[in-house]
């Protein structure tokens, strides 16, 4: 069962439990400074919004207006449903969000709520069951099986599949899926592309960026604090792979130690996530993120994904894009490592962005996650998008953190 549910005990205060910041794509500067901490950047957000999705500025303020609300209203729709609803997702041509509920008196709930309500036929508990037994029947991973979850729109579940790697296993695979769904009559979909995930890590140069070790290049996520004066950031967890590895920062100087320790660096069924010490000298943490040409955006807090809503992303190696999430709460599987939990997008990414930024709302910038994949496709060659993010909230847990804000 993926761990956003395993966490029932918290559903109702969700969103008030999410630790209220974020901090920066980069850590501060090697040198000290005194300048004040720079506001959000609206304009530069919308900017890009309006590039990678295709809106005119009227269509970009109207669309962030519906979204801020429907974000308020997926907060209340948590409060007064005492367990997960069957789905929840963004819908740009109402402009509405919609909850998927089983009974009529959720559905009062829910537009009392300021949400629509769609009557499905399966709950949630239903789906998340089926989706374990996915899990469990794929074991280890099968070849051609980039991933599998739940299907909020369609009520059911989705198995991806690299149709480039078809093969018997694989056809096995999707009969047992249909098969262990068959007695509930739960959907299935086939999901097939050939942009099958990857994590990405790369050497490429360019924004703003952390190097662990030698190994290569990734990007910074959120500054984050902790316990008895802690400074640090959140990243990939594949790319803190390695115990008290030296971290080095843009300009090659040392900021810190990545895992410190040993016990700060997750990939596996429980995540994507990892953490940075900083404490090198002249280095210091900031709540900013690498905006639309390199523009400092103050995140002020924190915020679940949703589906369907926009979202934006800063990595070294393609800057700051913009898209939809498309899918929330998925298994992927790397192929090196099977991952639970995460969340996909339709922006461009390419290797080097791992462990980046990802924020939405331009006025008050909230962070939803940090990069963990892609496919073959980047912002400067072809094919159907696949970028995949991993939600911050599982790190601030884990380790106790608060994310560093700044801003309005």
């Amino acid at each position: 069962m993926h761990r956003r549910f395993r966490k029932t005990a918290l559903w109702g205060a969700t969103m008030a439990a999410l630790l209220a910041a974020t901090g920066p794509f980069s850590p501060a500067q090697a040198a000290p400074h005194t300048d004040p901490t720079p506001q959000p950047s609206p304009r530069g957000m919308l900017d890009a919004m309006r590039r990678d999705l295709g809106l005119t500025p009227d269509q970009a303020r109207t669309r962030l207006a519906q979204e801020a609300e429907a974000q308020r209203a997926a907060t209340a729709v948590r409060r007064v449903l005492s367990a997960p609803p069957a789905g929840m997702w963004f819908d740009k041509t109402v402009g509405k969000l919609i909850v998927a509920v089983t009974v009529a008196e959720d559905a009062e709930r829910v537009r009392a709520a300021g949400a629509l309500p769609k009557t499905v036929t399966h709950t949630r508990a239903e789906l998340t069951e089926l989706v374990r037994q996915i899990s469990t029947r794929a074991g280890k991973g099968v070849a051609g099986v980039t991933g599998w979850g739940v299907d909020e729109r369609a009520n059911g579940v989705v198995v991806r599949v690299d149709r480039r790697a078809s093969s018997s296993a694989t056809d096995a695979f999707e009969n047992a899926v249909r098969s262990l769904a068959a007695p509930s009559h739960i959907p299935v979909t086939i999901e097939r592309s050939d942009q099958a995930p990857r994590q990405q890590g790369g050497t490429v140069i360019g924004g703003e960026r952390w190097m662990p070790g030698q190994e290569g290049i990734c990007s910074i996520g959120f500054s984050v604090t902790g316990a008895d004066g802690y400074q640090g950031f959140v990243t990939a967890g594949h790319c803190t792979d390695d115990a008290d590895q030296a971290a080095y920062g843009k300009d090659g100087s040392l900021l810190g130690t990545s895992n410190e320790g040993g016990g700060h660096s997750v990939i596996g069924r429980e995540g994507d996530f990892g953490l940075v010490t900083v404490d090198g000298p002249g280095w210091k943490i900031s709540p900013n993120v690498a905006g639309q040409g390199g523009q400092p955006v103050a995140v002020t807090g924190s915020q679940e994904a949703v589906s369907g809503m926009s979202v934006c992303h800063s990595g070294e190696a393609t800057g700051w894009h913009c898209g939809e999430i498309t899918r929330a709460d998925q298994t992927v599987d790397y192929g090196t490592a099977i991952v639970d939990g995460l969340s996909f997008t339709n922006a461009c990414s390419a290797p080097g962005d791992s462990g980046g930024s990802y924020v939405t709302q331009p006025s008050t910038p909230k962070a939803v996650g940090v990069h963990s994949g892609g496919g073959t496709a980047t912002c400067s060659e072809g094919g159907d998008t696949v970028t995949i993010f991993q939600p911050i909230d599982e790190a601030l847990d884990k380790w106790d953190l608060k994310l560093k804000t700044g801003g309005s």
